[in-house]
């Protein structure tokens, strides 16, 4: 499916990186792999069983599972995907516009990442310094590219 076809309420896509390294202070992922899903159908997909095509579309368990929000710094947009409230939000966030495209991180090595962020808040708020919103070389959204070997086409689930 197409992204332009996959502007229904039924169907995401969905950037899933994985196998990246975060980094803190700005807030970072390192050498991603990058696995692209076109029109995903989620219409009957709890959450379970959407962490289950993960775990077998990327070949590895998914402990730590974060999406972020669209056109948002991971600082600003990046939110937990632990449990079936987190992907409700998940999937208002992926549909939150006509292109029912966002991005899924996966943490294999369980950083803090929301202490890190904290911190990383609290430093910019003592610091009096400009916010990450006002300083554009340091904001990362869907629409930069990810430095990363080249992909395979993307997968589908119809």
């Amino acid at each position: 499916m197409s992204r332009a076809a996959g502007v229904s309420r039924d169907s995401l896509n969905i950037d899933v990186y994985h196998k990246g390294v975060f980094s803190p202070n700005p807030l970072v992922y390192f050498h991603p792999d990058k696995v692209p899903i076109m029109g995903l159908d989620v219409r009957n997909m709890d959450f379970k069983k959407f962490k289950t095509y993960l775990q077998k579309l990327i070949n590895n368990r998914c402990r730590d599972m974060y999406y972020c929000l669209k056109n948002r710094s991971l600082v600003d947009g990046l939110r937990e995907l632990r449990d079936e409230d987190d992907y409700v939000r998940f999937l208002d966030a992926g549909f939150d516009d006509d292109d029912n495209q966002i991005s899924i991180y996966i943490d294999d090595h369980h950083e803090p990442l929301l202490d890190w962020i904290e911190e990383e808040k609290a430093e910019e708020w003592d610091s009096g310094t400009e916010t990450y919103e006002d300083d554009v070389d340091s904001v990362l959204s869907d629409d930069l590219s990810v430095d990363h070997e080249a992909d395979d086409e993307g997968h589908s689930m119809a």
